[in-house]
């Protein structure tokens, strides 16, 4: 698998309605919203990390609760808000409407 940009990761998560918990931790916090509420799903970052490789987009996928491949998809605009919420809907992680 090639080396994914961290500024393309972060950006791609920004997109899906992840929202970065600024703060004086060791790692940015990217935490899940939906209809404005914070959710349960969360992920981090490095600070000073360009890039992520393999074993990072698995931890993330994990920490997500995605597959690598679905979060592989994500990050490539592949899957967005939308079907994110049914995922975690379908997972008990969010109410269903």
């Amino acid at each position: 698998m090639p080396v994914l940009k961290a500024d393309a990761v972060k950006k791609a998560m920004k997109k899906k309605g992840f929202v970065e918990d600024a703060g004086r931790l060791k790692h940015l916090r990217y935490k899940f919203y939906e209809n404005g509420q914070r959710t349960s799903v969360t992920t981090h970052l490095s600070h000073n990390g360009s890039e992520l490789d393999d074993f990072l987009v698995k931890q993330m996928a994990e920490q997500t609760c995605l597959s690598k491949a679905e979060s592989l998809e994500m990050i490539a605009c592949k899957i967005g808000h939308d079907e994110l919420v049914a995922r975690y809907a379908d997972l008990g992680i969010l109410k269903k409407d």
